[in-house]
Parts: structure tokens; sequence; C-alpha cells
């Protein structure tokens, strides 16, 4: 793949004399705000950054803690993950979501308003593209205002990549390499990034791709959930599931109404 980057010489006074990528902690969304310029394509995550479920069930931590349980009763590991991300799918596609940090909608509208070019970026497939620009938009989020282009792109990253909406879709595949694609194949160049998201080792995957194509890049480790992600409770969360997804054959169906109308 041709270079996709152009390098930026001086950005960020303070980066220059150190690093040309960084990751750095931030327990506020906020903090964005400390890092970027004009030039700055503004990159967030979607889970436990901008939104979470509004309860327990269907949250990140009940999909890892989902992964551990499958694997506890013998299944390997991709079964586990597979089974789990089902599971974790079928919540989605009903949950009511919130914001995770107050302030966050009023902080990317006025990003927007002042022009930077905002987008996000989540390990979601595009199966669930359709549902998370609805659940971003329940919040009155929309990431495609100032989106760096107004075009659905898809390409393959091993697996199929979608760029609708705002958001690159990148299916659990290699972050870091589906937004080099992606920005390859709309011809753009930012001149840096930033990028915010809780977990460390996919702010990595961008990181390692800035430094191989020489783009300044900052990593917010989005610390905000922390605690909550400490103190998941299993337990309600259980409780949750077993409540979810209950299909009635015809059979009972009928003999409840049959009680119903007795």
């Amino acid at each position: 793949m041709r270079k996709i980057f152009q390098y930026l010489s001086v950005v960020f006074c303070f980066l220059a004399c150190y690093a040309q990528a960084v990751i750095i902690e931030a327990d506020s969304i906020h903090d964005i705000r400390n890092h970027i310029d004009p030039e700055t394509l503004v990159i967030f995550d979607i889970d436990n950054t901008l939104m979470e479920p509004s309860q327990t069930l269907g949250s990140d931590q009940w999909f890892y803690h989902r992964i551990g349980e499958h694997k506890a009763k013998g299944m390997d590991q991709q079964s586990a993950l597979e089974k789990s991300l089902s599971e974790w799918m079928s919540v989605q596609s009903i949950t009511k979501v919130k914001v995770v940090e107050e302030g966050t909608v009023e902080l990317i509208k006025r990003l927007q308003d002042e022009g930077y070019t905002v987008m996000g970026l989540t390990t979601r497939g595009l199966g669930l593209s359709t549902r998370t620009i609805f659940q971003l938009e329940s919040l009155h989020i929309n990431l495609s205002v100032t989106a760096p282009t107004h075009e659905e792109v898809f390409f393959i990253n091993n697996h199929g990549v979608l760029f609708r909406g705002g958001i690159l879709f990148t299916a659990g595949t290699h972050k870091g390499l589906a937004l080099a694609k992606f920005l390859h194949l709309i011809e753009k160049a930012p001149e840096n990034i930033v990028f915010i998201n809780d977990k460390w080792s996919n702010i990595r995957e961008v990181e390692v791709i800035c430094e191989k194509y020489q783009v300044p890049f900052i990593g917010l480790r989005y610390s905000y959930v922390d605690e909550k992600v400490a103190n998941f409770n299993h337990e309600i969360a259980d409780v949750q599931w077993e409540q979810f997804g209950q299909i009635l054959s015809d059979e009972e169906a009928e003999s409840q109404l049959l009680e119903v109308r007795s």
C-alpha cells in the first residue's frame, strides 16, 4: 500500500522534542480539548467511551464475563468468543443506551461547529452499523456531520469493514490497518490524529500505524469507566440475562392466551 499520510514536521510543541506518537491517560473525555488543533483528525471510540447500555447487561464488561463463563464450561477461545459476541449483539439489538460521561454530546457538537474533522472508530461489525447509528442518534450524537467523507465505504481487512454515518466499523479487525486503508481509499492524509478509547490495546493498534507513516499521533487512554468495569457485578447481569430473550412456541403462546381468556 502506497504511503497515504503526509508528515507534519512541527505539531504540538510539547511533543516535538520527545515523540511523534504517544499514549497518555485521560480521566475525562473533555481532556481531548488539550490535544487538538484545527488540522487534527479527531477519532472517538464508541463503547465505554461515547455510550454504554442503560443496564449492566450488554456492557463491554459483561461481554468479557460471558467469554470467561463459556471457557470455564469447556469451550475453546474462538467458540467462546463467537458465542459471547452473538449474545452481546442480541442485547445491542434492543437495549437503550446512555452517554458514558456528562457533556459528551455538547463536546462533539462544539467540535463539529468549530470545523474539526470528527469520526468514530469501533470494533463493532457492519451488522450492527445501522443499530449503532440509531443508538447514537437517540443520544443526539451524529458523527457524520464533519466526517472525513459522507460516502459509504466498504473494504476487506480480513473481514468486511464499513464506513457509514461517520463511523468506521472494523468488525474486530486491526483498527490501525482498517483506518489506514480507509484513509487511503478516500484519499485523505491527516496532518495529525487524536484517538480516545478506553482500551490501551486498541489505541496501540492505531499508534503503530501512525508511527509507520510518520503521522503525529496522540492516543488518549480513557479511564473514566475504569472503576465501573472493576466493580462489575456479574450476579446482577446474570439475573438480567436469565430474563432476556425468551421466545415462546406457538403452543405455549396459545396456552397462555387460553389462560387469559378463561
